[in-house]
C-alpha cells in the first residue's frame, strides 16, 4: 500500500471519474486505474463500482475512504509539524456572505496576512447558496455563510460544517429614527415602519416568521449590497435586521446608524455563523490556520 494509492482513490471519489482524477493529478488514466485494482486486490474488497458513467463508492470503499481521509490528513499533519514553511506560502480560495464580507472579515484578513504574507488568498461575496455549490463542487476551500439550526442541520448532510458563532439580532434604525432612543425593539414596533431586507433564504425565512405571527410588513426592497442597505437606514428611508458583528462600522460608530437590541419572544430566531468545507478532502494547515484567526478575532469583538 502506497500514499499514492490513496490520493488517486480520494480524487476519484471527489471527481466521480478516473478520468477526470487522472486530469487533475496529472496521472494517466492507466496508472490510477492500475493503482486502483492493485489496492482492491491487497485488501481483498472492491473499493469503486465503475461504469460508463463513472465510478461509484461500494459500502467497503466508503469505509475505506474515510480511513484514507484520516490518514492523509495525519500525513498532511506530520509533514506541516516537521516543515513549518507549509504555512509560509500557498493558496487559499473562499466565500462569504455579504454581512461577514463588510464586518469581521476584512480584519481577519489583514492579521492573517500580516502573519503569512506570502499566502495568496482569492476571496468571493456570493450568496449562501451559490457558496454551498461552491464548497460541494470543489471550486473552494472554504465558506462562511449565516443560517438558522436548519442551515447548519443541512449542510451538515453533505459538508463539514462548524458554527463558529451566534451574532445578536439588532435592529438597524437611523439616528433620526423615532426609534432611536428605545432599549430594545419589538416586531410589532418594527412593522409599523418601511423595512430593507436581505436578499437570502435565512432572513427571508425569519421575516416569514414575523409576518406569519404578527402580521404583514411595508417591505421597502431586497438587496444584498451592504452599502446600499445602510445609506437607506442612516437616511432614515427603512430599517432592517443587523448583527452586533456590525457595532464596529463606521455608520455605526459615527452614530449615523443606530444599533438596538431585536426581542420575539415567540419566535426566538437563532442565528449561526457557519464555516462550511467539503467532506472529501484533507485540511491544510493554511485552512486550519485561517479559520483559527477569524474565530480569534471575533472572540476579541
Amino acid at each position: 500500500m502506497h500514499i499514492e494509492q490513496l490520493k488517486y482513490i480520494l480524487e476519484v471519489a471527489k471527481k466521480g471519474t478516473i478520468s477526470k482524477a487522472a486530469e487533475t493529478l496529472h496521472v494517466s488514466h492507466s496508472a490510477i486505474s492500475q493503482a486502483i485494482s492493485n489496492l482492491e486486490s491487497e485488501l481483498g474488497i472492491p473499493i469503486f463500482k465503475r461504469s460508463r458513467s463513472g465510478s461509484v463508492c461500494t459500502e467497503e470503499g466508503k469505509t475505506v475512504l474515510k480511513l484514507s481521509y484520516d490518514i492523509m490528513n495525519k500525513i498532511t499533519e506530520l509533514k506541516e509539524f516537521g516543515q513549518k514553511s507549509s504555512l509560509m506560502k500557498g493558496n487559499l480560495s473562499m466565500s462569504s456572505s455579504p454581512i461577514f464580507f463588510s464586518t469581521v472579515l476584512p480584519e481577519a484578513l489583514y492579521a492573517f496576512k500580516n502573519d503569512y504574507p506570502n499566502i495568496q488568498i482569492e476571496i468571493n461575496e456570493d450568496s449562501t447558496e451559490s457558496i454551498i455549490a461552491a464548497v460541494k463542487n470543489y471550486q473552494i476551500d472554504l465558506g462562511l455563510i449565516f443560517g438558522s439550526h436548519e442551515t447548519l442541520k443541512s449542510v451538515s448532510q453533505h459538508l463539514i460544517s462548524r458554527s463558529l458563532y451566534q451574532p445578536k439580532f439588532m435592529v438597524s434604525v437611523s439616528k433620526h429614527s423615532p426609534l432611536a432612543s428605545k432599549e430594545v425593539i419589538y416586531p410589532e414596533e418594527m412593522l409599523q415602519y418601511p423595512l430593507v431586507i436581505r436578499n437570502e433564504k435565512f432572513a427571508k425565512e425569519v421575516w416569514e416568521n414575523i409576518f406569519s405571527t404578527y402580521g404583514k410588513g411595508n417591505i421597502l426592497f431586497y438587496s444584498n449590497n451592504d452599502d446600499v442597505i445602510k445609506n437607506v437606514v442612516a437616511k432614515n428611508l427603512a430599517i432592517g435586521f443587523s448583527t452586533d458583528l456590525m457595532k464596529y462600522d463606521p455608520l455605526v460608530k459615527n452614530g449615523e446608524i443606530i444599533m438596538i437590541p431585536y426581542v420575539d419572544n415567540k419566535n426566538k430566531p437563532i442565528l449561526h455563523l457557519i464555516c462550511i468545507q467539503a467532506k472529501n478532502k484533507y485540511l491544510s494547515a493554511i485552512e486550519k490556520e485561517f479559520v483559527n484567526c477569524i474565530t480569534m478575532k471575533i472572540n476579541s469583538y
